[in-house]
């Protein structure tokens, strides 16, 4: 009997306008963190998650043994469960609430975790990836028991500023979609295969729709075949797009 055909991944070069949409809200929804956003042009949303994005966390799958992405394995079943527990033992009532990215080699994830477990975190994810690696080799042991990962596999840092992070996770947007989100400068991120980004249900559109989120109006408006800038918040000036607005 041959084993049923493993289904097609999708593969991606840039992030879509569709895509791009749901990091942006989502971000822009997640509780603000620096300030000063209305500076260039990106006011803070109407209403915000009970939570801010506060970590920056960098993995490069490319330094580990395997050279395996197992970050949904990680998110899914390291992160959240371990999120669960700890909040219960320590009579927390919080939720996931993360943002990411994919891009060639690596991901950047922008996620919540309780500034009580911020350090125990930091230690476990670099422990989190060798014990999926090893996932089904051997006798099972704890996470926490696993050697850390190689030196420069993951970077965790703080967020200092909440625009400054969503852009990051957003510079591999689609070029000619680039300025509806705010990026002047996009860097492709090479081709990923399989999901590009994501964000958690509590940052999803259900959940905005339900604390009443609503979108800021878009600062562009047609003219002669081409999308000009109209608010004041934003340098006026033509810049050239498709016809879609986020």
């Amino acid at each position: 009997m041959q084993p049923e055909p493993q289904p097609k991944l999708k593969t991606t070069r840039v992030i879509s306008v569709a895509a791009g949409r749901s990091l942006y809200h989502a971000c822009r929804y997640a509780r603000p963190q620096g300030g000063w956003q209305s500076r260039n042009g990106c006011p803070p949303s109407n209403v915000s998650a009970p939570v801010a994005l506060n970590l920056m966390v960098t993995i490069q799958w490319n330094r580990t043994k395997t050279g395996q992405d197992h970050f949904a394995e990680l998110r899914n079943q390291r992160f959240c469960r371990w999120l669960r527990t700890r909040c219960e033992q320590l009579g927390l009532s919080v939720a996931p609430h993360y943002a990411y990215a994919r891009e060639k080699n690596h991901v950047h994830w922008l996620v919540h975790v309780p500034e009580q477990l911020v350090e125990e975190f930091k230690n476990l994810v670099p422990r989190w990836i060798t014990s999926l690696e090893h996932k089904g080799r051997g006798p099972r042991k704890r996470a926490e028991n696993h050697d850390p990962a190689p030196d420069g596999t993951v970077h965790i840092e703080q967020v200092r500023n909440s625009v400054a992070a969503r852009k990051y996770l957003l510079k591999g947007i689609d070029p000619e979609e680039a300025f509806r989100f705010g990026i002047k400068v996009v860097e492709p991120q090479g081709t990923v295969v399989g999901r590009r980004t994501g964000v958690s249900r509590t940052l999803g559109p259900t959940a905005r729709k339900k604390a009443g989120y609503r979108a800021q109006k878009p600062f562009w408006q047609r003219g002669n075949g081409r999308i000009i800038k109209v608010s004041s918040r934003i340098p006026s000036g033509p810049v050239h797009g498709s016809k879609r607005q986020p």
